[in-house]
């Protein structure tokens, strides 16, 4: 189904509702067989309608769309996963050098060597490694590899194996991931109906799956044979994991040795080298005592501790600055002991300063977050017990409870001002804003029970079957709203009338919205500020409506015996007061309905609620950007990752 096609819809829908109003306004409405049977036959034409939508939406992608789409999913994973790597230091001259050898083998090549293999000769791969070893980074720098190489075949795609149950199908999963991560492929004005299922069953998306230990213990081995059993033979597929927990999984031989790499420890040499290179000369003799203690790994639990990527990166961190000593990791007695010591002194040391100007690369030494209080902030984010902090779907740790208040409170307060507004225009003020309170109230607390929509842009998209629940809502509100505050002035069948025609725009307005497309960077800001717009394109839209409505009925149908309270005689006045009115109340309505399920509406809630309870700061996104940004979060598309799960534990086990 085409742009063109939502909007003859539309068009097709007012000419019915003006045909309607007309026949009306001429006739009159005392034959109330003719009105059922013009009712009637509205309902058949939308019952039409809709079911010619559903049949038409089907059509499969073209393969110039196809071909479009895979563009525009490089291109965005390149922007992703590249800037990631920047902000790591897994440049070439910043990373460490990390070896690598197949399981059961006694040689080692360089990592690099290991990426440039595959890209030459893709394959499947399972890479393995102590926590912290650098599996996630491995697959950061082979994506990027593969991208620049440009080969049109195949787009990898990182997805964490946490979101997935063995008992799926890894195609449905796949499919339904591909789509969360990179909302824009449905798009189907731009793609087409089918460009992800396509992308995906044609084999022109490598799954780079992360992170297999975090599915629970009984799920593992069904995994990995579940991976053997539903992917072709030839697909290719990588898959990282701990090494433990892959011996253990793969322990009735599911996956072939020689499919399976080890990320090595690193050398006393690699580690020394690293640290003493980024520290300043005054600062080298800090270092000796610990650099001393790198020669024996299976004595010394500080030798144990600082032999993967991640400790040794979070070391040099912790003890870069002036005031800090690496000599009190001397005093630990076991590996874990450092690793917590590390940790936290990363998180602490991170929120001590403040995130780069982005005119600068210098960092403010004043920081904009109080550390203790950043911590708690954090460690109440790691409970959700979610891989990925998605703002839009923070509001499922809410109680139901607060959206049906707080959507009555704000419907309500939001209402009764457009209520006195209308009828006080027509001396009855009270009744008024009497029935703003109620309309408002009680429609606000009916959308406080719908979940919250998923975050969208405004552009017009195709009827989705699952969504015409949500739909009859919206249309149910309008309805009510519009018929009650024209029937109280106009009568009943004005009220009817009008009723209809708000209930349809209520109805149709979340047609006019679609995943946001990498038109800019993808961020969880750029998503966030699309959903916004979308609420306010949508009290545009009300606007338009009201006016007209406003304007039909005070400047044609007149103002004669209402008791207009406001001294104007000149028709056109008259008319253009209506109009504004409308204005006002269709966009104030319509704008405020939106909201109320959108993904930044129930978002706003939510981070009032946590803010109200300590659990977070109130500007919650910006607390999230400068975490992402001094490094204790990663990106991931529109959402946010702990930069490592042994981060997110441990902030996750404190109280």
């Amino acid at each position: 189904m085409t742009r063109r096609a939502t909007l003859a819809q539309t068009a097709v829908w007012g000419v019915l509702v003006l045909g309607l109003t007309v026949m009306w306004v001429r006739y009159g409405a005392s034959n109330a067989t003719t009105l059922l049977t013009l009712l009637s036959g509205g309902a058949a034409v939308a019952q039409l309608l809709v079911a010619t939508r559903w049949r038409a939406g089907g059509q499969p992608s073209t393969p110039e769309q196809l071909q479009s789409a895979a563009d525009a999913l490089a291109f965005e994973v390149r922007r992703q996963w590249g800037a990631e790597a920047r902000r790591r230091m897994l440049e070439d001259g910043d990373r460490l050098p990390v070896r690598c050898r197949g399981l059961g083998e006694a040689g080692s090549v360089d990592l690099a060597e290991l990426i440039s293999g595959f890209a030459d000769a893709p394959r499947r791969l399972v890479v393995v490694g102590e926590p912290g070893a650098g599996k996630t980074g491995f697959c950061l720098l082979l994506i990027l590899e593969l991208l620049r190489r440009g080969d049109p075949g195949r787009t990898p795609v990182l997805l964490q194996v946490s979101g997935w149950h063995p008992a799926e199908n890894l195609d449905a999963w796949l499919l339904r991931s591909l789509v969360s991560a990179y909302p824009f492929l449905g798009n189907e004005s731009r793609f087409g109906t089918t460009a992800a299922r396509d992308l995906l069953g044609l084999g022109r998306i490598l799954p780079v799956l992360d992170g297999l230990d975090e599915l629970p213990v009984e799920l593992r081995e069904v995994a990995l044979r579940a991976l053997d059993k539903d992917l072709g033979q030839q697909e290719p597929l990588v898959l990282t994991c701990r090494s433990a927990e892959f011996a253990a999984a793969n322990a009735g031989g599911a996956v072939r040795e020689s499919q399976v790499v080890e990320l090595l420890p690193l050398a006393e040499e690699a580690i020394a080298g690293y640290l003493l290179d980024s520290t300043p000369r005054a600062r080298l003799e800090l270092w000796e005592p610990v650099l001393d203690r790198l020669v024996d790994p299976a004595a010394d639990p500080l030798a144990r501790a600082l032999r993967t990527p991640l400790m040794v990166s979070l070391a040099r961190t912790a003890y870069r600055d002036p005031g800090t000593d690496p000599g009190d990791l001397l005093a630990l007695a076991s590996a874990e002991g450092v690793q917590a010591r590390l940790l936290d002194e990363f998180t602490s040391q991170a929120f001590a300063t403040r995130p780069p100007s982005p005119l600068s690369n210098e960092v403010d030494p004043v920081g904009r977050w109080d550390p203790v209080k950043a911590e708690r902030w954090l460690s109440f984010l790691a409970r959700t017990g979610e891989r990925e902090l998605d703002w839009w779907r923070l509001w499922l740790r809410v109680p139901r409870a607060v959206f049906l208040v707080s959507g009555a409170l704000v419907g309500g307060l939001a209402a009764t001002p457009l209520g006195l507004l209308l009828l006080g225009l027509f001396g009855r003020p009270g009744l008024g804003a009497l029935l703003g309170l109620a309309i408002g109230a009680g429609g606000g607390a009916l959308l406080g029970l719908l979940r919250a929509e998923a975050p969208r842009r405004f552009v017009p998209r195709l009827l989705r079957r699952h969504e015409l629940g949500r739909d009859l809502v919206f249309g149910l509100v309008g309805a009510i709203a519009g018929g009650i505050a024209v029937g109280v002035v106009y009568g009943g069948v004005y009220g009817l009338v009008i009723g209809l025609v708000f209930g349809l725009a209520f109805g149709v307005v979340r047609r006019f919205t679609e995943p946001t497309e990498p038109a800019e960077a993808v961020t969880p800001a750029s998503v966030l500020r699309g959903d916004r717009l979308s609420a306010v394109y949508a009290a545009g839209l009300g606007a338009v409506l009201g006016c007209l409505t406003g304007g039909f009925l005070a400047g044609v149908v007149g103002v004669a015996g209402l008791g207009l309270a406001v001294p104007v005689s000149s028709p056109v006045l008259i008319g253009l007061l209506g109009a504004g009115a409308g204005a006002v109340v269709g966009a104030g309505g319509l704008g405020l309905t939106v909201m109320a399920t959108s993904a930044a509406g129930r978002f706003r809630t939510t981070r009032v609620w946590f803010w109200l309870r300590g659990r977070t700061p109130l500007r919650l996104m910006r607390f999230l950007d400068d975490a992402h940004r001094l490094g204790v979060l990663r990106l991931a598309g529109a959402s946010y990752q702990f930069r490592h799960e042994l981060l997110r534990d441990r902030l996750a086990g404190r109280e």
